[in-house]
């Protein structure tokens, strides 16, 4: 079967039977993470990772205990003697050689995103950077710590520059200072994010538990789920289906099924199934033909790097109930 649609396209990784994989994960370490979005993209003056990446934002805490004041937009001009600097932020990543132009959207006031970078930030350098410019670093701030930096490197031409992060709820200061001297401070801004309203996520922005998981014993060409069910014969293949009521972006993404114990929680893992997208996708399966003992299951589909050996997953894509007799 072709796996694409007229405004989707899917791609999928041959699927092993069920019956013939191995439980090869040990802990959640042990998958390759994906890779983070980029956090800046120079063009004419460019922005330098700091030598070792913050921790990522431990979890949020729920609306209800966050206090929370929108900011209102603007940009904000600094600078010392002889160097003038404008910051503008923004809800959207400036595209390269863009910079020079002010945001579609400026904005102070950010969403949380999960692991999307969801806080960006303009400069513009009046006048340009040069060789004899004082090199420049932007520094977050969250309660008076240092939480993040971002340091701005020469290029020729310098006159404008890019920053991005990725931020959980809170208040921060952002500040541009001297990169050897961070007393020495050219401007002061400050971004809020509000409080999370997503909650669990199955990837990104993308809230947990969103699709639906089908038992089926085909996916026709009309992308139909023949003979669903919830109790299977484990005599007879089956294929695993989910559908999500909106489009992600292209990701690996697997099937995880886990043995329940008597109280419905998951027990041991019996299988899990990588299977990946090419570019935006709302609906993936496989098509091989699995099979599993008699029992009562959980499957779960869900991002690949979330998945651990434990199950009772909080982050997934759709999870349901599968009885085999």
């Amino acid at each position: 079967m072709a796996l694409t649609t007229a405004s989707l396209s899917f791609g999928q990784f041959k699927v092993p039977k069920l019956s013939e994989m191995k439980d090869k994960m040990t802990q959640k370490g042990s998958a390759t993470p994906t890779a983070a979005p980029a956090t800046s993209q120079p063009a004419t003056a460019s922005n330098a990772m700091p030598a070792s990446s913050p921790a990522p934002a431990s979890a949020p805490a729920s609306a209800k205990e966050q206090t929370f004041t929108p900011l209102a937009a603007g940009p904000m001009k600094g600078g010392y003697p002889g160097q003038g600097i404008e910051l503008t932020m923004c809800e959207k990543g400036a595209k390269e050689g863009q910079w020079d132009v002010a945001c579609v959207k400026p904005a102070r006031t950010f969403q949380y995103k999960g692991s999307v970078t969801n806080v960006f930030g303009t400069l513009r350098f009046t006048p340009p950077l040069t060789n004899n410019s004082t090199r420049l670093k932007v520094i977050v701030y969250k309660k008076d710590v240092m939480d993040e930096y971002r340091e701005i490197t020469f290029n020729t031409g310098g006159r404008t520059a890019a920053v991005g992060f990725t931020k959980g709820p809170g208040l921060y200061v952002v500040k541009v200072v001297d990169q050897y001297d961070s007393d020495k401070v050219f401007l002061t801004d400050q971004f809020v994010v509000a409080p999370d309203t997503v909650g669990d996520r199955a990837t990104d922005n993308v809230k947990s538990g969103i699709g639906k998981l089908m038992i089926c014993s085909e996916i026709d060409d009309n992308w139909k789920c023949v003979n669903e069910a919830t109790t299977w014969d484990s005599k007879k293949p089956f294929n695993l289906y989910v559908r999500l009521p909106q489009a992600i972006s292209g990701l690996v993404a697997g099937w995880a099924i886990f043995k329940q114990n008597a109280d419905g929680t998951d027990g041991n893992m019996e299988y899990d199934l990588l299977q990946g997208t090419q570019g935006r996708a709302a609906y993936w399966a496989t098509t091989n033909g699995n099979y599993l003992k008699p029992g009562k299951y959980t499957v779960y589909s869900i991002a690949w790097p979330n998945r651990t050996s434990s199950g009772n997953f909080k982050e997934y894509f759709a999870k349901m109930t599968l009885t085999v007799r």
